[in-house]
């Protein structure tokens, strides 16, 4: 069994994730489902010949000698694949998840055009969200491909690991990847404020010095486009304040008042035919209501004031999951299952 048969099984398949490890079968994820793509199991050999694919020896030695080990790696006539390497019960595993060499348009996403707009300010932070597995890298990457091919910035890139490669625009990107290229997100974040960067991408806030620093090169005039793992906007905005002691919470409301520019926050639905899945975007945007709730640290209020204010361009995950099923791009019952509020969906949809 090699790589090359299984990558070609999962594109056939159209799997978004691939399971490998000795001993079992191997698993396909498709459509948020997974499911074996032989009987099988993997033998030693066969896993040994795949680390050799993914690892290069160095790789490898830090593999063997922590037990885990992530990369990206382009697998010439296929994609580029995230993989995250693991030892359990002695025996190695991988988990790889299948990125596409070229990077989609916000277009070929559906992106709401409130949320391309946001790459077109100066300055600010701009927080995009979702669980695993729900899309929002590849929503990054395409609003970062956007902004190389239209804009003349230095893109400066801090990930773990680098998923997409940022094809050559009219500006100029730099991609720094944590482990290999720099030590923390919060020192990269720094450096690339003395590297002339007019554009910033985080791939994870998840600890206080990053936040804190992501916030600082937003307001030192830098647009900041950063990723937390979190749902709906005010999820996030809680993450966010959890992330700072209780007596830091309210300069770092100030500053997120000042900054924040605007909320993605995405879920991946699968689609009627049951082939495929459709994304999702509730929109955020800051304007001077939110600004006030923002700097209060009332986060609990921002669904509802998004609500009000759809002509702006802002809509709340269940509008967009409802908006999704009247566009027959979703069932009854997915819609219901993924909303917030589940019985007042199952209402608004009865109206239509």
């Amino acid at each position: 069994m090699t790589l090359k048969e299984i990558l070609l099984q999962a594109y056939e398949r159209h799997a978004s994730d691939i399971h490998i490890m000795t001993g079992s079968p191997v698993m396909f994820r498709v459509n948020g489902t997974l499911a074996a793509y032989r009987e099988e199991p993997v033998i030693a050999s066969d896993m040994e010949e795949i680390l050799n694919v993914f690892l290069n020896k160095a790789q490898r030695n830090t593999l063997d000698a922590k037990g885990e080990f992530d990369t990206a790696v382009t697998i010439a006539g296929f994609s580029r694949l995230r993989v995250s390497l693991y030892r359990q019960s002695g025996e190695y595993g991988a988990a790889v998840h299948m990125l596409s060499l070229e990077i989609p348009t916000p277009d070929e996403l559906e992106l709401p055009m409130a949320a391309q707009k946001l790459t077109e300010a100066g300055k600010g932070l701009i927080l995009v969200t979702g669980e695993a597995g729900s899309g929002k890298t590849t929503t990054v990457a395409s609003l970062l491909d956007k902004i190389a091919k239209t804009q003349a910035k230095h893109i400066v890139t801090v990930e773990n690991p680098i998923e997409y490669l940022l094809p050559r625009g009219i500006g100029m990107a730099s991609q720094r990847e944590i482990g290999s290229d720099t030590k923390s997100y919060a020192d990269a974040i720094r450096a690339a404020m003395r590297q002339d960067a007019d554009v910033i991408y985080i791939s994870e806030i998840s600890d206080p010095d990053t936040a804190l620093a992501a916030l600082a090169a937003a307001e030192a005039g830098h647009l900041v486009i950063a990723s937390l793992y979190t749902g709906r906007a005010e999820d996030t905005l809680k993450r966010l304040s959890d992330l700072f002691p209780e007596q830091r919470r309210r300069q770092a409301y100030a500053q997120l008042s000042g900054v924040l520019r605007g909320i993605v926050a995405q879920q991946l639905l699968p689609r009627c035919d049951g082939a495929s899945q459709s994304a999702v975007f509730e929109i955020m945007l800051v304007d001077k209501e939110m600004q006030a709730l923002l700097l209060e640290g009332r986060f609990s209020a921002v669904s509802s004031a998004m609500e009000k204010k759809r002509e702006a361009g802002m809509q709340t995950m269940d509008d967009a999951i409802l908006e999704a099923y009247m566009k027959s791009r979703i069932l009854a019952q997915t819609a219901r299952q993924y909303a917030t509020d589940k019985e007042r969906m199952r209402q608004r949809m009865q109206i239509y």
